[in-house]
């Protein structure tokens, strides 16, 4: 009977035991305060707006002009008596050219430049969201798995503490040693589930420092996670399709991927057309008059290359970016309908409500168990099935929402905006 007392006071601790306090110098972070964190430290988005200014600075680089080209020829004499001759009666000669494409060339250049720096910015877009979908996810699974954690925590305190008990009670004879037995397998099955889970935490906790750009423990704080009304959908399937087509970085790459081919093509084929060398001359004594001044003008003639070979692989790339833009929409279609069907099962599956009230019940009734092991009026045993269903009660609950969470942010990364509801 002392036994059973010892056990069911540890039992009551257990129950009514707190979350243990964090360090000073942990981030207590909600998702939104996370999310801003995010935005400003994250060494990746901050390499990759490095990029998109970069690419940006290329614009102004296809608008200048092709620098002119300068020649100069200094009189040597004659090869009997090699001297530089650039007196009165030597011989100096200057030429200055500049080229000047045509057919639209620098245009092209200029928007190829344009789509290029757009591409790059849409590559930081979606970076951003793919970036955010692992912060989010690893957000949610560790607030979940760290909720589990102190449940197995303080589970296994106080199973630490009956073994203990059980084990003198052993050796003086006063409990059954089959009893014993049973305990130490349960603690020993209780912590290696403990130290599963903790090996699970640490590599979220590393994700979250390394996503966060911080090198402080970050805990996730959700404040009223059950609320089904974060998880309101104002879109029907067909509008959130619509939505991820139009919003959707990978879309917007795919598009300009598709007009970046276009140009390409027109640019390939202005190549063919030669561009002009306009220039001027200056001969001091070698020209048929002193000091001789002339106009140049040149063109490339296109007798055998006309630049075919390139028209011909543009003209291809072309059609290829519209196979790749059909299979992008169709990618889209297919990955939002299979999160949206998959956050609704979730969803579906069991009312927030319910479940709570559930978990009271439950709590409830564990008391009434632990107070009839007291009385001897259950075995070791039961109480020991008991004890597990309730713990097993609550990493259920926290697996369900990690779970709803989850498919919730694979909906938000598949349409390509934040739906949640705070």
């Amino acid at each position: 009977m002392q036994i059973r007392i010892i056990l069911a006071t540890l039992i009551a601790l257990f129950l009514g035991s707190s979350v243990r306090a964090q360090q000073t110098d942990t981030l207590k972070l909600t998702q939104r305060q996370a999310d801003s964190l995010f935005l400003v430290n994250n060494y990746q988005l901050l390499a990759a707006r490095y990029q998109v200014k970069s690419d940006s600075a290329m614009i102004f680089q296809a608008r200048l002009w092709d620098n002119p080209s300068f020649s100069a020829e200094l009189g040597m004499n004659s090869w009997n008596h090699p001297k530089i001759s650039i007196g009165r009666e030597g011989q100096t000669a200057f030429s200055i050219d500049q080229l000047i494409q045509l057919a639209g060339k620098r245009r092209a250049n200029i928007q190829l430049a344009a789509l290029q720096a757009n591409y790059s910015e849409a590559g930081f877009e979606d970076l951003m969201r793919t970036l955010k979908w692992e912060l989010h996810n690893a957000f949610s699974d560790y607030f979940f798995k760290y909720s589990t954690i102190q449940v197995l925590r303080e589970q296994q305190d106080v199973l630490d503490r009956i073994v203990a008990a059980y084990k003198r009670a052993d050796s003086s004879g006063s409990v059954a040693h089959a009893d014993y037995l049973r305990l130490a397998q349960l603690q020993m099955s209780l912590k290696n589930d403990y130290l599963s889970a903790l090996g699970d935490l640490n590599d979220l906790q590393c994700r979250l420092q390394q996503v966060l750009g911080t090198t402080s423990p970050v805990l996730p704080v959700m404040v009223g996670f059950q609320r089904t009304d974060k998880f309101s959908l104002n879109y029907t399937l067909d509008q959130l399709i619509q939505t991820a087509l139009s919003r959707r970085a990978d879309v917007k790459m795919g598009r300009l991927d598709q007009q970046s081919a276009a140009v390409n093509y027109r640019l390939q084929k202005s190549l063919a057309v030669p561009d002009l060398h306009l220039g001027a001359i200056y001969d001091k004594n070698s020209g048929v008059v002193h000091n001789y001044m002339g106009m140049t003008l040149g063109i490339d003639l296109p007798l055998w290359n006309r630049n075919q070979g390139r028209i011909r692989s543009a003209g291809l790339k072309v059609e290829q970016s519209e196979f790749k833009s059909l299979q992008m929409k169709n990618l889209v279609k297919t990955e939002v309908s299979n999160a949206y069907n998959k956050f609704n099962t979730y969803r579906e599956a069991f009312n927030p409500e319910a479940l709570s009230s559930f978990h009271v019940s439950f709590s409830h009734l564990i008391g009434q168990v632990a107070a009839n092991f007291t009385k001897g009026n259950i075995t070791l045993l039961q109480f020991i099935d008991f004890f597990n269903s309730y713990s097993d009660n609550l990493t259920d609950q926290s697996g369900y929402y990690s779970a709803l969470y989850s498919a919730f942010n694979d909906l938000e990364y598949a349409v390509g905006i934040s739906l949640m509801q705070y």
